[in-house]
């Protein structure tokens, strides 16, 4: 495995005073990708930063449990309320619990993230899918998101292990998650028209939606749309931007069908991204390998590579959750 501290120290070089960790240097945050960040601090030990960022998430929270889309160091950028953005919390919160046993922190939260919890199955339709997001005012945009559906689905599988782990049970958690894989491994079900970005393409993969026949067939599939041989997974098809973080969450989803070998693959062509300091750019753009955003290193790519490692590391095939649970 490469030497991920100082790759740990470039994600905590970007936290501000309060516990935020934006995208990068000088960028906005989001919930999703900041929880991201905890996620490896955690696995990664630095359980000091990791605490900072959950007590950013309690500080952040709306009074009705929802989170706001972004933010910058010191207000909300926009208002806008993304869903999975508001699940995902748990996953951060899950890796916290499991690797610091902190209870007493985890208990802390979990008295605002259980307004949230709510307030996100409140959100569920009769189909079992969710809106990808509510306007300010609580209205529900039209559509639903395929990637974003298939990461809550993680979101309640941290959920019922979290509750597990404190001794309680909430039979709605597991009613929600059903009906929402049902959703996402219909043939009918509708979602607005992503095709081409990865994340659609491996994240039913990551968030074992499919069985392992359908899910290996996918991988092919996808592979063959989005891989650039020695360079990694392209983040829109044929767009030539190859991504840190797409590459490094396809290799997550190789380790939950046990095709390890192609996940140490896409490692191995990350380490192009890699920058001096340990972070990673977010991408480049083939055939000249122009970085794009132009020097951007993203805390997000930095910390799906450590997650990635992680996984890749237990040897065997393991989703997310069930990877952070292996820390026990």
């Amino acid at each position: 495995m490469i030497e991920l501290e100082a790759t740990l120290d470039s994600i905590c070089a970007l936290q501000d005073r309060r516990g935020l960790i934006p995208w990068a240097k000088g960028s906005h945050a989001d919930p999703w990708n900041h929880t991201e960040a905890v996620v490896a601090l955690t696995l990664g030990g630095r359980h000091r930063a990791a605490k900072r960022g959950i007590e950013w998430l309690a500080s952040a929270v709306n009074r009705d449990g929802s989170y706001c889309q972004f933010f910058t160091s010191s207000a909300v950028l926009e208002p806008r309320i993304d869903l999975n953005n508001c699940l995902y919390p748990a996953v951060g919160l899950l890796a916290y619990l499991v690797s610091a046993r902190d209870m007493s922190s985890v208990r802390s939260f979990l008295v605002s993230f259980d307004v949230t919890v709510d307030f996100v199955l409140d959100q569920q339709r009769s189909d079992g899918s969710f809106p990808w997001a509510l306007s300010p005012d609580r209205t529900a945009l039209e559509g639903s998101l395929l990637a974003g559906s298939s990461a809550m689905l993680l979101s309640l599988e941290a959920i019922e292990a979290l509750d597990m782990m404190i001794g309680r049970n909430r039979p709605r958690i597991k009613e929600a998650a059903s009906a929402l894989c049902n959703y996402i491994s219909d043939p009918h079900s509708q979602f607005l028209a992503k095709e081409a970005w990865a994340m659609d393409g491996y994240y039913p993969i990551l968030a074992g939606v499919l069985d392992d026949v359908d899910a290996s067939k996918r991988m092919k599939e996808f592979l063959l749309r989005h891989y650039v041989t020695g360079c990694g997974i392209q983040a829109i098809a044929d767009s030539g931007w190859v991504t840190a973080a797409e590459t490094a969450e396809t290799a997550m989803a190789l380790v939950r069908i046990g095709e390890l070998g192609m996940a140490r693959q896409m490692l191995q062509d990350i380490e192009q991204l890699r920058c001096g300091d340990g972070g990673y750019l977010t991408g480049w753009v083939l055939p000249d390998r122009v970085s794009f955003p132009s020097e951007e290193e993203s805390a997000y790519s930095a910390a799906a590579v450590i997650i990635a490692h992680y996984l890749v590391a237990l040897g065997r095939p393991s989703g997310l959750i069930e990877g952070i649970l292996a820390r026990e």
